[in-house]
């Protein structure tokens, strides 16, 4: 019986001193590198997180291609005629005027709210509709509106694009 107290002493004692002795190992050993931080590559995961597969155009072999997730990036535009009279909104000058709509074109200039002499329930004459779809960040798919507007009821008046926001449209 007192062999194996001793015993059991011994093992208990034995335990704790042995990891001591590991973790002072550990701490000497001058050829264990650690990779800080600084090592590490930063990731671009927005712009070369998933690959796509896209036939090369002089032979049948396959690139490979980073797909492009950006952001509000328009991807289909649908129009429609429509013939109707509104008011710009009250919330008309936190949006644009556009040439065209936005996204559908690379190169669209936007204007000034002071081309059309506007004012909070100005009377304004719609003669297209567009709804454009886009990818939001998360990739998934969007819709918006835009009503393409002019000031007068000719139809030689300049016309503008501008998102639903800007006009008081009761769909």
């Amino acid at each position: 019986m007192k062999k194996r107290l001793l015993v059991d002493a011994g093992l208990l004692l034995l335990i704790p001193i042995s990891i001591v002795g590991f973790s002072m190992s550990i701490d000497n050993q001058d050829k264990v590198s650690v990779r800080t931080s600084t090592d590490a590559k930063s990731n671009h995961i927005a712009t070369t997180a998933d690959k796509e597969y896209v036939a090369a155009s002089t032979n049948d072999a396959l690139e490979i291609k980073p797909m492009d997730f950006s952001p509000n990036r328009v991807y289909r535009v649908r129009y429609s005629k429509v013939n109707f009279r509104t008011s710009l909104d009250d919330d008309y000058r936190e949006e644009r005027l556009y040439r065209y709509v936005p996204g559908a074109k690379k190169h669209n200039r936007s204007y000034a709210w002071s081309k059309l002499k506007a004012k909070v329930g100005k009377r304004v004459y719609v003669d297209m509709k567009a709804k454009a779809y886009y990818r939001d960040d998360d990739g998934e798919s969007e819709t918006e509106d835009f009503y393409r507007i002019r000031s007068s009821a000719s139809n030689k008046a300049t016309k503008y694009w501008v998102n639903e926001d800007a006009v008081d449209v009761d769909d």
